[in-house]
């Protein structure tokens, strides 16, 4: 299958930062000389033309006359104080996942921090022969997006499985990865909101002092029908107090240690075989430790909350009328069931506790959307208190 949307045109991408291929090409050459032990000629690596662009991301091909080929990630914004963090967290964490757990993460061959080689921050990591279980067998151009039907049971509780051994990688306090220099791992702030933090009410009193939804309340009603004109836009500037005057309901086991997370896990973001077989979990750099009340369920498998959600999109039980969200939810209900099974053989019941909570779920979820700039009725999840 092919590895990627692999595109070819980029002498003519003009959205592409200005980066300095010879000095990437010099700087692969030396550090695979280096493993090797010996110095390589210009000859022994190759830059194909190809290029994959991400969310945030542009990913680059290196390849060596030995046959091995890595893959140079590049963040496509200018370097700042936080890009640099995120970049250095995301080594650290896969370091970590790599030391402690059994999930599949490219290796790490060398970093830089600063844009002062090739004008942009980059990592030079491991290629994994795969594609995205998004990309593969058609992509969103024929699947819009859903995981093939005959895959996706398998699918789900393979993902299960990590996000159980995710979970249980666990910290004092709430932030993201660090390694020091002696090769232990620590906690550090979080970029655009601080800390870390000791407890779950300490982060929740941060994120609410500091979120800022991603739309000013002009574009706000030019999306919405006139009857939301003033509900909607009220109720996302008042979500921010809300979370306030509800920190002693949702610090969700306050004191730590605190579970690590992946919150962009996604389909997206996960490298597959053929057989749609998981071969790595890819884009950790937003991953760090997080209160049990910010864990939700993978991506793919997320669902408005009822409470913020239209209600047209409801009968009058309070059950959905799409039959996707149905589906989803009954393919909730089996993921749950799947951590309890793999919990069953181990690991406390943390997790299943946390992603079959209702409640629980409304808000974490709600926090990502906020976050995204989706429209909802965010101070209606609160009537349930």
């Amino acid at each position: 299958m092919e590895s990627m949307n692999w595109q070819t045109d980029i002498k003519h991408g003009d959205s592409l930062p200005p980066i300095n291929w010879t000095a990437l090409f010099d700087y692969a050459l030396k550090l695979r000389g280096n493993q090797r032990m010996e110095v390589l000629s210009t000859r022994s690596c190759h830059i194909p033309p190809s290029y994959h662009m991400g969310g945030v991301h542009l990913v680059r091909v290196l390849e060596f006359e030995d046959g091995m080929k890595w893959v140079a990630r590049i963040p496509l914004g200018q370097c700042t104080s936080d890009t640099k963090k995120r970049l250095l967290h995301e080594v650290h964490i896969l370091s970590l996942l790599r030391e402690r757990t059994e999930i599949p993460v490219p290796k790490v061959f060398g970093y830089e921090t600063n844009g002062n080689i090739i004008g942009r921050a980059f990592m030079i990591m491991e290629l994994i022969p795969g594609s995205t279980a998004m990309d593969a067998f058609g992509g969103w151009e024929v699947r819009n997006g859903e995981i093939p039907a005959r895959f996706k049971s398998a699918f789900c509780r393979s993902i299960a499985e990590i996000q159980i051994a995710m979970s249980e990688i666990r910290f004092p306090k709430i932030g993201m990865i660090m390694r020091h220099a002696g090769g232990s791992y620590d906690v550090d702030s979080i970029p655009g909101i601080g800390g870390p933090f000791e407890t779950a009410a300490e982060y929740f009193a941060a994120w609410s002092n500091t979120v800022k939804f991603p739309m000013r309340d002009i574009n706000i009603r030019s999306r919405l029908p006139s009857h939301w004109h003033d509900e909607v836009p009220a109720s996302i500037g008042g979500f921010p107090d809300k979370i306030k005057e509800a920190l002693h309901i949702l610090s969700v086991k306050n004191e730590g240690p605190f579970p690590l997370f992946h919150p962009d896990f996604r389909h997206s973001n996960v490298i597959i075989d053929g057989d749609y077989n998981i071969l790595s979990v890819i884009d950790w750099e937003h991953a760090g430790t997080v209160p049990w009340g910010v864990v939700d369920f993978p991506l793919f498998l997320g669902v408005v909350p009822s409470p913020m959600d239209l209600p047209t999109n409801y009968d009058a039980e309070g059950n959905p009328v799409g039959e996707e969200t149905r589906k989803i939810r009954r393919e909730r209900n089996d993921y749950v069931q799947s951590v309890r099974d793999f919990e069953e053989r181990g690991s406390d019941n943390s997790l299943s506790t946390i992603l079959a909570s209702p409640y629980i779920q409304n808000i974490a979820t709600a926090l990502r959307l906020y976050e995204n700039g989706k429209l909802g009725l965010y101070c209606k999840l609160f009537d349930e208190l």
